[in-house]
């Protein structure tokens, strides 16, 4: 670089030990943390839940949970959007890529009728980060943490990827048309044999209307 390599800041530095916030809120940076309480206000007057508060007085002063607790609130991390200089970050997010790698698409959220704005930032097709789209007449700029994580799911190494039978009694990988045919023929079996009233099926919440009508049928 340019210019001389000595500092010119006497005052002795502040560092502040990271906290244990919980599995989706990280504070491991809390050393650069101004102590805006933007994080405590929006936990008292949004959120409804006041689980941070500052902690001791001038430049010991430190934000914290009560107790050592965690942030359980169902929109914590709203706190990650709010802070200014990036001393609460995503735990799940965290180390996974920079912020100009991501490609972005607008979405909207399935998981309750309020339907909120998603930018959905996605890497080699795989999504790492989903973020609010401001929309006063629906979310405004908040997003609860079901639609902000849930996108782990879709990268779970649990999550099946190809149909399964059970065979003497492991569970087989089989091509898709193998699966139809082999549950087709199990609900006729039972339709013909018991009736047609004794065949009952598992919906997700998640389904389209047109996705739930075709299955009652």
């Amino acid at each position: 670089g340019y210019g001389g390599g000595t500092s010119r800041y006497h005052e002795e530095k502040r560092t502040v030990l990271g906290k244990d916030l919980g599995p989706l809120v990280s504070a491991e940076e809390m050393s650069r943390c101004i102590n805006c309480t933007r994080c405590v206000r929006f936990g008292q007057e949004i959120a409804g839940q006041m689980e941070l508060g500052q902690a001791f007085r001038g430049e010991h002063a430190e934000i914290m949970s009560f107790v050592s607790g965690t942030v359980n609130s169902e929109l914590s991390g709203n706190m990650i959007d709010l802070c200014p200089v990036g001393a609460l970050t995503s735990k799940p997010f965290r180390y996974k890529a920079r912020s100009w790698e991501l490609s972005r698409r607008r979405s909207v959220s399935a998981h309750d009728s309020l339907g909120s704005g998603l930018a959905v930032q996605t890497k080699n097709n795989r999504v790492l980060r989903v973020l609010p789209v401001e929309n006063d007449d629906i979310n405004e700029c908040w997003l609860s943490d079901k639609d902000r994580f849930a996108y782990e799911g879709l990268n779970s190494a649990e999550r099946l990827t190809k149909p399964m039978i059970k065979q003497d009694g492991k569970w087989q990988e089989v091509e898709w048309q193998v699966a139809l045919e082999y549950a087709g023929n199990a609900l006729r079996h039972i339709a013909n044999g018991a009736g047609a009233e004794q065949v009952g099926a598992l919906a997700t919440a998640n389904s389209t209307f047109e996705e739930l009508y075709l299955l009652q049928k």
